[in-house]
């Protein structure tokens, strides 16, 4: 059996199983979150949560926007932190994602954890996480 045949085999198999309703897997795969038009209530009950937080993740599109962000967060003494990726949630963002979660630390403790959800297609964070400054995204 061809290592085509299985890839296409298992691409028909989980066709089968989605539902309209049931598109999460497949936005995630074109890079958009599964949940894009919450209500204003369910937006505001996310930003009562500090960002970076499991509840309020620091969306971002895609892995290239991710480092982006961490790029431009700025420690207190202005220099920018150390990250560290530490892996995926095991659960899932507000926004029915899988979350990436990074570690940064600055030479004054402690260090600080941050989830980034990063299927927001467009989307870039202008605001810090708690404990950081962040400088303007470049033109380029």
């Amino acid at each position: 059996m061809s290592m085509k045949f299985i890839v296409v085999a298992i691409a028909a198999l989980l066709a089968g199983c989605a539902t309209s309703s049931d598109n999460g897997l497949e936005d995630m795969l074109m890079g958009n979150a599964p949940r894009k038009n919450l209500s204003a209530g369910e937006l505001a009950a996310i930003a009562r949560h500090p960002l970076g937080s499991a509840q309020n993740p620091v969306k971002v599109q895609g892995v290239e926007g991710e480092y982006r962000y961490l790029a431009r967060l700025r420690c207190p003494e202005d220099k920018p932190p150390v990250v560290e990726r530490r892996g995926s949630a095991a659960e899932m963002s507000p926004y029915g994602s899988i979350m990436d979660i990074y570690e940064a630390a600055c030479d004054v403790p402690p260090a600080f954890t941050i989830f980034v959800d990063m299927y927001h297609v467009g989307y870039v964070e202008s605001a810090a996480v708690p404990g950081f400054k962040i400088v303007a995204p470049s033109a380029n």
